[in-house]
């Protein structure tokens, strides 16, 4: 327990990565998007889908994390289950802590400025954002997790296998989205796609993603087993 708790204090060290570094770009974008606000009057409501930027970030960080942190831990004699652990305990409470900022900076956006004052939707999403405090709070969390752990599985991939690894995954990932799109295609499928998908919620969607979290997971734990350093 004591070496999970250690990995936990290695990643939040790192506050730069974890909190400023994504507090920073989203504050640019939001003082970006609301001068154009600004500019154009605020006559109509306006949707920004910068906010996509922190799930991004939380990708490319799920893949950059294990690639610094990894030989480090092993370095200092941490076993690879503790590590995996104890990333796994960080991504868990840094997700939260973000859907919990995201959560009051739209209750802020729609319930106390009404858009800022010029009808800017940065923050509050409807269709996301609706509905009781947990569910938008609930898909927050979700998706930033989700985005992580598809970066960290990613990262284990390279850390296993390399660069040759990394091109085969690829290779895979398209062979398997052309074979996707052609039959969707051929079939005339993707009405039937969307329809099902717009007349699901943003909620019922994000838990969608919980059982990929988990294989993600655990490809994660078996690949860091093998991996070298």
């Amino acid at each position: 327990m004591s070496s999970i708790t250690g990995i936990v204090r290695m990643h939040l060290r790192n506050r730069l990565s974890w909190f400023f570094t994504p507090a920073m770009m989203l504050c640019i974008s939001f003082v970006i998007t609301l001068f154009i606000g600004l500019l154009i009057g605020g006559d109509a409501t306006t949707y920004s889908g910068a906010i996509a930027s922190i799930y991004i970030y939380m990708f490319i960080l799920g893949i950059i994390t294990l690639r610094e942190t990894f030989p480090l831990a092993l370095g200092f004699s941490v076993r690879r289950t503790d590590y995996f652990l104890g990333t796994l305990v960080t991504i868990v409470a840094v997700s939260a802590a973000w859907a919990i900022a995201l959560l009051l900076l739209a209750f802020i956006e729609n319930g106390l400025t009404r858009g800022w004052g010029i009808g800017l939707h940065f923050f509050y999403l409807p269709y996301v954002s609706d509905g009781p405090f947990g569910r938008p709070l609930g898909i927050y969390f979700v998706v930033l997790l989700h985005m992580y752990v598809l970066g960290f599985v990613i990262g284990s991939i390279f850390q296993r296998f390399g660069r040759a690894g990394m091109y085969v995954f690829f290779t895979i990932v398209f062979l398997l989205c052309s074979v996707g799109t052609v039959i969707l295609t051929y079939f005339r499928w993707w009405g039937r796609l969307f329809g099902s998908l717009a007349g699901q919620s943003a909620f019922t969607i994000a838990l969608w993603l919980v059982p990929l979290i988990a294989v993600y997971a655990l490809i994660s734990y078996l690949l860091l087993r093998k991996a070298t350093v």
